[in-house]
């Protein structure tokens, strides 16, 4: 199992690739959405069209490209 990663190392404007293998660009970072989710999350807009977003865990994402 990975360990938490840092949200930081995916800053906005970052290409990066999801665990299905699509890729997509960072647009913002949420923080933990109640106080039993203590999960910070990134969504992503995948390069396939506007409408098309992902949020995910940091973890479970790959760095492609730095802004």
């Amino acid at each position: 199992m990975k360990r938490d990663v840092d949200i930081d190392r995916y800053p906005v404007g970052a290409k990066v690739q999801t665990p299905s293998g699509r890729i997509g660009v960072v647009i913002k970072h949420k923080g933990a959405e109640s106080k039993h989710d203590h999960f910070m999350r990134v969504t992503v807009q995948l390069e396939n069209g506007k409408r098309d977003l992902v949020t995910l865990q940091p973890k479970l994402l790959k760095l492609v490209e730095r802004p």
